[in-house]
């Protein structure tokens, strides 16, 4: 097993900073968020996780690891393990990634907004465990200086070299990691369709007016459970669309696309279910849909698209999916 060590910032939930899951470094909690870009570390994006760490530079993955060919841009079939330091002398291990993708050069991932994920390592969400903050019970000592090979070096990245880390620590983090059946507590947005909440829901209406209280809350995961209960009651339009659009704020695209393709298929053509559809599909570069719900948006917009522009779009996708297509 090929494992990089990243040191960050304490969260509880990495999905977004919040008033109720603020950053610490070493017990103290980070007085600005926006700057702790890992606070993402462990949130589903359209079935993809994106780790980030402060590495002050790039990763220099054929000097870390045999027979990497020298300027290797990329690596697969690693684990990336992640630990946060609750004091000054001790970390432990909250969560990783298996099968991930270490990347040389930091990438850039565009989202909607001028937005962006900053991240140098990949993995599928299925293949990612985040451990419940009160069961992180994996204890790392940190070294003060690189000479003592006894615990984590305190690099925001690392590679467990030293002798005792090969002899003891790195069989031990492998056999944790391997025997490992406690809970994630990440929650994946392919496991959300069969959810509902844990309150007893008698009527359609009711569940609908606790969905949108907790969508205008921004709590998307919880306003899913609610949209679910109220479509099984009543399959109505508006639980439907609503749900479509709540599954876009958490960037679950494709979950967003079928969901409004399938009210296209029934309801027509409407302005709402169009815009929706091509912005789903635009997030995820599908150049088959993408450009055909544009064109067809603007149209329904009564402005429609000449060739020019229609190509000019086009372009542009076909040159973002180049770029970003196998991050997506």
């Amino acid at each position: 097993m090929n494992i990089i060590f990243c040191n960050i910032n304490w969260m509880k939930y990495y999905n977004g900073a919040s008033e109720k899951d603020r950053p610490r470094h070493a017990g103290v909690t980070v007085k600005d968020p926006s700057d702790v870009f890992e606070q993402n570390n462990f949130r589903d994006f359209n079935g993809k996780c994106y780790g980030y760490v402060r590495s002050g530079g790039d990763i220099l993955l054929d000097k870390h690891f045999r027979g990497v060919p020298q300027g290797t841009k990329s690596m697969k079939d690693l684990t990336i393990v992640w630990c946060a330091a609750i004091n000054d002398e001790e970390a432990r291990i909250v969560g990783w990634y298996r099968d991930a993708t270490a990347y040389k050069e930091m990438v850039s991932l565009p989202l909607y907004e001028e937005e962006y994920i900053d991240f140098s390592f990949m993995a599928d969400a299925k293949n990612c465990v985040l451990v419940p903050e009160e069961e992180r019970t994996f204890v790392i000592k940190t070294s003060k200086s690189s000479a003592n090979r006894k615990g984590a070096i305190k690099s925001n990245i690392w590679y467990a070299k030293s002798e005792y880390a090969q002899r003891e620590f790195l069989p031990r983090v492998t056999e944790y990691i391997e025997d490992y059946s406690g809970d994630s507590a990440m929650m994946l947005i392919k496991d959300l369709k069969d959810q509902r909440p844990q309150e007893e829901i008698t009527g359609h209406e009711e569940a609908l007016l606790k969905a949108r209280e907790s969508y205008d809350d921004e709590n998307y995961r919880q306003a899913v459970l609610y949209y679910n209960a109220a479509r099984g009651i009543e399959d109505s339009y508006d639980a439907s669309y609503e749900l479509a659009n709540t599954y876009f704020k958490l960037n679950g695209y494709d979950e967003a696309l079928e969901i409004a393709e399938k009210m296209i298929l029934a309801h027509g053509e409407k302005v709402e279910l169009v815009e929706l559809a091509f912005m789903a599909s635009d997030m995820v570069l599908d150049m088959e849909k993408a450009p055909k719900y544009y064109r067809r948006l603007q149209e329904l917009e009564g402005q429609p698209l000449t060739d020019e522009e229609y190509y000019e779009y086009y372009n542009e996708l076909q040159s973002l999916n180049r770029s970003y297509k196998q991050y997506i």
